[in-house]
């Protein structure tokens, strides 16, 4: 009777491929990761544009932390993609024109706060099925950074 090799034993889980364990594999985590990247950087642009058009020093303080944020996490995404083993491209995602086509400050600011739902959303399904802790970690710091920013959106708006 022949042996057969199993990896039913925890101790032999380093050994079986990460997409067995629902894990992303390296390209399909980027594939994933890029999107969010082009995000970021439109949030970020976003964010410096109306900060210029701000009514008071209120909101401009809000999105200059917002913008901070965002480009914090578009340094964190960056250094995701190189651990994985993917270049980042130049992208900027279209959420600038889209939110600038929109009349009225508050109502940019309200489709800034929807962005900023997004990505959470996203993160949100994304986290599972990172295996890498330092991606995780960077991710979870901007899903917590971002539901920061929502919810001081939502409370100035009120």
């Amino acid at each position: 009777m022949k042996s057969r090799s199993y990896y039913s034993s925890p101790c032999m889980q380093h050994e079986t491929d990460p997409t067995y364990h629902g894990f992303l594999s390296n390209t399909e985590a980027a594939a994933l990761i890029l999107p969010l990247l082009h995000a970021e950087r439109a949030g970020a642009q976003l964010c410096a544009k109306l900060h210029r058009d701000a009514p008071s020093e209120l909101y401009r303080d809000m999105l200059k932390d917002i913008g901070a944020d965002e480009k914090k996490s578009c340094r964190g995404l960056i250094n995701s993609l190189h651990e994985l083993g993917e270049a980042p491209d130049d992208h900027v995602g279209d959420f600038v024109e889209k939110c600038l086509a929109i009349e009225g400050f508050i109502e940019q600011l309200k489709f800034l706060n929807k962005g900023q739902q997004w990505v959470i959303r996203k993160i949100k399904t994304l986290l599972p099925r990172i295996q890498q802790a330092s991606i995780h970690a960077q991710l979870k710091e901007m899903l917590d950074d971002h539901q920061h920013n929502v919810d001081s959106l939502n409370t100035l708006l009120e």
